[in-house]
């Protein structure tokens, strides 16, 4: 062998110091994420698991003490409380002082367009960005993370990955349009262009909302569609913004009568396809379980379900019972063995990745 060749020889065998890089980062993010874990007690590790909304523009005192006690993983700020860019920030930073080891994680819906909480948002909607070439939707994507980073949300409930089939689609106006394979090029990008930021993506609503007209607030739509048909088409945006490497994905409420006899939101079959035909590790996070598609079912069986299914983030804006009480009764379930607490750090583990 020559020294040159040698030479190359050595240098094809040294790591690529990127690589090291790449590998020591997520030893070091995997072993802060276990640290959490074992410094929570169960009942806290429960609570983290719930995200929440609050009142007003402000904590009330009652609120704050409450989520002091409760130390929650997550608030959504909803329309009602977003006032003057002032406002906002002094509320989350109010309620990143509820618990400083382990802040909540301040989500949002900020699609744009039609579902717009924040109207100083410069980047345009769903519409729009629908007729935008991709490079200028993955800019436009990194834009918004970034104005939503600034005020200190973490998880932004977007980009919607349903295909608005009809104009009559409940999802008509929210969706990037009505051919899948066009959405699932935009929804990668929002992916993509969202994850430049400190902000996180949700692509919403699996297994898609877009075949019905149905508001899934005021009652539980029915999809009726066999899995064959919905892999080679309302799949496809969903295929994308995993293989685009997004955090988390939202469940809607919805019935696939091929697939399950329950709501998608509550299917340990839907939450099966994620994590094994799609290959998904990051977060699964429901829909509003205070929505009306779910009150044929107590919201005691709704958490029961949620956390049988697999789910690992149970959102509620519109709680049907107090959340303390919801809170409780899943902490029993856990005390008493019917939920074992190995299920419970398995989702605890996805959500503290996010935060590192």
């Amino acid at each position: 062998m020559t020294a040159g060749a040698g030479a190359l020889a050595t240098a094809a065998l040294r790591p690529d110091p990127r690589t090291m890089a790449r590998t020591m980062a997520r030893t070091t993010a995997e072993a802060r994420v276990e640290s959490w874990i074992e410094r929570l007690s169960p009942a806290e590790k429960v609570a983290q698991l719930f995200t929440v909304t609050v009142a007003g523009t402000a904590l009330t005192s009652e609120e704050t003490a409450w989520l002091t006690e409760w130390k929650l993983g997550g608030v959504i700020l909803v329309e009602s409380n977003i006032g003057f860019a002032p406002e906002l920030r002094a509320l989350i930073a109010a309620i990143a002082a509820t618990n400083p080891d382990l802040p909540p994680l301040i989500s949002v819906d900020q699609e744009g367009g039609p579902v717009t909480r924040l109207y100083s948002d410069p980047v345009p909607g769903p519409a729009e960005l629908a007729r935008l070439p991709i490079d200028e939707v993955r800019e436009l994507a990194r834009v918004r993370g970034e104005f939503l980073a600034d005020f200190g949300f973490a998880i932004n409930y977007a980009p919607v990955a349903d295909v608005a089939y009809e104009p009559e689609s409940f999802m008509a106006g929210r969706a990037l349009g009505a051919d899948p394979a066009t959405v699932a090029a935009k929804v990668a990008a929002i992916v993509e262009g969202t994850n430049l930021t400190p902000v996180r993506a949700t692509a919403k609503h699996f297994p898609g909302h877009g075949r019905t007209a149905v508001d899934s607030h005021l009652a539980l739509p029915e999809v009726d569609i066999s899995f064959a048909e919905w892999w080679e088409t309302d799949a496809l945006p969903f295929r994308a913004a995993v293989e685009a490497s997004v955090p988390l994905v939202m469940l809607g409420h919805l019935l696939y009568p091929a697939w399950d006899t329950v709501p998608s939101s509550l299917s340990g079959v839907v939450v099966e396809v994620l994590r094994d035909d799609f290959q998904f590790d990051g977060v699964i996070v429901s829909d509003d379980l205070g929505m009306d598609a779910l009150g044929q079912i107590h919201p005691f069986a709704v958490v029961d379900q949620a956390i049988t299914a697999g789910l690992d983030c149970l959102l509620y804006v519109t709680p049907r019972l107090p959340i303390a009480d919801l809170i409780g009764y899943l902490i029993g379930l856990v005390e008493t063995g019917l939920v074992p607490i190995a299920r419970i750090d398995a989702s605890l583990r996805r959500l503290l990745r996010l935060r590192v």
